[in-house]
């Protein structure tokens, strides 16, 4: 029986979740001859990521579904001013000119909006809630895709899933189970071939700091154009996931001192379990592979499992079963059925 969106979504506290949803008109989202609508997919979410107060920390934009691994942050959205609050929102719903396209609100919209108190605190809410993040992500996709197929009508399967994440090494393994979405259906054969991923925003941008730090090594260095020079510099200092837009790796795993798992041995995560799914059998563990799953404390068989499987990290809640039990209680629920199939290592409490 699906549970209300207010039982599972805090909005009250910061709270991680797996969301997926699908197009009813299944292979018409982005398959058959409408690849192009990827691009529409991905440009939403980031804007939708640019407005509200909520991090996308993984993504994959399959043929006929989507899938998000997102955090929201009330706290963040608490902090903004009047001013910030208007310019978000006006970012996620811009005006519509008299051609029909997108157009920016005028200075003096702006103002009046954000000496409005009401309308304020309204927005405020709206743009910490996975709800309306989720709307706006939706809304805009349908809209455009109904255009252009010149139809009205659904266009997206019902309410999207959320499941909730219940702690740091729940949310890294769905960013994985997400990130290796088109390894699983063998539309491509590693990582850096996964077109519309977050992993491959992740390696893109860690490949260009790569190239500047070793562009600054070489033994000519010294002769680069100062412009170029000073680009490699640049690079070299903002950080392996400068540039992008999906939320740092540091992010998953907020509020944990010091950081679980580092943007590399994340990148070799997916690397390696990766090509053990593409092999179509378990084979030889690679040797680094076993000690981040230890680290994470989770059995390397189960892992395997959930990753080669289609529809894991569903259900009320994913989460090691002292998560689980808390979130019962605060649900006001008896229980919530154990999804994990032993990922984690540790005993479940007895009773």
């Amino acid at each position: 029986m699906p549970v209300a969106r207010k039982h599972l979504v805090d909005n009250s506290a910061p709270g991680c979740f797996h969301c997926i949803s699908r197009c009813v008109r299944r292979a018409f989202l982005c398959g058959d001859e409408a690849e192009h609508r990827r691009d529409w997919v991905r440009d939403a979410i980031r804007t939708a990521a640019a407005a509200f107060a909520v991090d996308v920390l993984a993504y994959a934009v399959m043929s006929n579904h989507l899938h998000l691994v997102v955090r929201t942050d009330p706290q963040r959205v608490a902090e903004w001013t009047a001013d910030t609050v208007t310019r978000r929102w006006a970012i996620a719903h811009p005006r519509t000119g008299t051609d029909g396209n997108p157009v920016a609100w005028s200075e003096p919209d702006l103002a009046a909006r954000a000496a409005d108190a009401v309308w304020v605190a309204k927005t405020r809410t709206r743009l910490g809630s996975l709800s309306w993040f989720m709307k706006s992500i939706k809304e805009r996709l349908a809209r455009r895709a109904n255009r252009a197929d010149r139809c009205t009508g659904h266009f997206w399967e019902g309410r999207f899933q959320s499941v909730p994440l219940l702690d740091h090494a729940a949310v890294l393994a769905c960013m994985a189970y997400v990130d290796l979405n088109p390894i699983r259906a063998a539309i491509a054969d590693r990582p850096e071939t996964s077109d519309y991923t977050s992993i491959q925003d992740r390696i893109h941008a860690r490949q260009a700091q790569q190239r500047a730090a070793a562009l600054l090594t070489q033994p000519d260095a010294a002769d680069l154009v100062p412009t170029l020079r000073h680009a490699a510099e640049t690079a070299r200092a903002a950080g392996p996931e400068a540039g992008i837009w999906v939320a740092p790796i540091e992010r998953a795993t907020a509020g944990h001192a010091p950081a679980i798992i580092a943007l590399d041995d994340y990148l070799t995560l997916v690397d390696e379990t990766g090509r053990i799914i593409r092999s179509g059998k378990r084979g030889a563990i690679p040797a680094h592979l076993a000690p981040i799953l230890e680290r994470l404390d989770l059995d390397l068989d189960a892992w395997l499992d959930l990753m080669r499987s289609a529809g894991s990290f569903l259900g009320g809640a994913f989460g090691r079963a002292a998560a689980r039990a808390r979130e019962a209680i605060r649900r006001g629920a008896r229980w919530i059925v154990d999804v994990t199939r032993g990922l984690y290592r540790e005993p479940e409490p007895t009773a």
